[in-house]
């Protein structure tokens, strides 16, 4: 059993190759602020029918409160948010998106009003209001949106290659990624494992979850045919952890596990672990 880093570039999975060549956190960040500032600058030279010097002033103010808020939430989602479940997730961002639109509005209105007193000599604040208003926020609920997609993009590259082992046969163990630290995960552990897009969501005995970055299909290729068993499209089980299983109507049936867990399996997955009797 070899690390992934330390195996032979032929002999290293795509995913890993094409991870080496992606940019990291900080050249990504440094080019949307950039480009941001670049728009903004047009936009405002254009709708304000200003110079150039005061278009570019205005653009400062209202990117250099948003460089800072971005960098924020962005550590706020990589550490918080996307190691949770898909639906606990999409439940933070609901109230994370509100959250920096009007936190990014609140210092826009501060760092204008400096701009003021650098460029009048008085301190005047300011707000939007009516359709002004409007545009502000959705504005930020936008750029919160590019903000959430560039941490998902980055995790799904470098940063959240979960399973840090290669190994030749069944997977009995592997590291996941929490926050800076790898934590060993017993395969004989795992409870669940529930697909999540191009990642798989794993729930162990001690009901901790993490995040794969391996399908579902790519995960049971590597797990002992004789332990897990898929019984739906999108969830397989470990039979070390069920307690019963009961009909459900259907040919369904309704597995409960040793985590507390109750899962219902599909008429396939329910005929695969009708097979297994004996």
């Amino acid at each position: 059993m070899r690390s992934a880093e330390d195996a032979a570039p032929a002999d290293r999975p795509a995913a890993n190759r094409a991870r080496d060549r992606l940019p990291s956190v900080a050249a990504v960040y440094a080019a949307g602020i950039a480009l941001l500032l670049a728009l903004y600058t047009v936009v405002f030279a254009v709708t304000l029918d200003a110079g150039w010097p005061s278009a570019l002033s205005t653009a400062i103010a209202n990117v250099v409160p948003l460089a800072g808020l971005a960098a924020g939430f962005y550590l706020i989602l990589h550490s918080a948010v996307l190691p949770r479940s898909v639906i606990a997730q999409g439940a933070s961002h609901i109230v994370l998106a509100p959250v920096f639109a009007l936190s990014w509005y609140a210092l826009v209105l501060v760092s204008l009003m400096l701009l003021r007193a650098i460029e009048s000599g008085e301190m005047a604040f300011g707000t939007f209001s009516g359709i002004a208003l409007v545009w502000q926020l959705f504005q930020g609920v936008v750029l919160y949106a590019l903000v959430a997609t560039s941490a998902y993009a980055l995790r799904g590259g470098r940063q959240s290659s979960a399973v840090q082992i290669v190994a030749s046969g069944p997977m009995k163990r592997y590291l996941t990624r929490q926050g800076d630290e790898l934590v060993p995960i017993a395969v004989g552990d795992i409870v669940t494992i529930t697909g999540a897009q191009d990642y798989a969501e794993v729930t162990t005995i001690s009901q901790r979850r993490h995040l794969v970055r391996l399908s579902l299909g790519e995960f049971e290729q590597r797990l002992p045919a004789d332990e897990f068993v898929r019984i739906h499209r999108s969830i397989i089980v470990n039979l070390r952890h069920l307690d019963r299983a009961e009909p459900a109507g259907s040919g369904r049936m309704t597995l409960h596990l040793s985590n507390g867990q109750s899962v219902e399996a599909s008429r396939t997955g329910a005929r695969s672990l009708r097979e297994r009797v004996i």
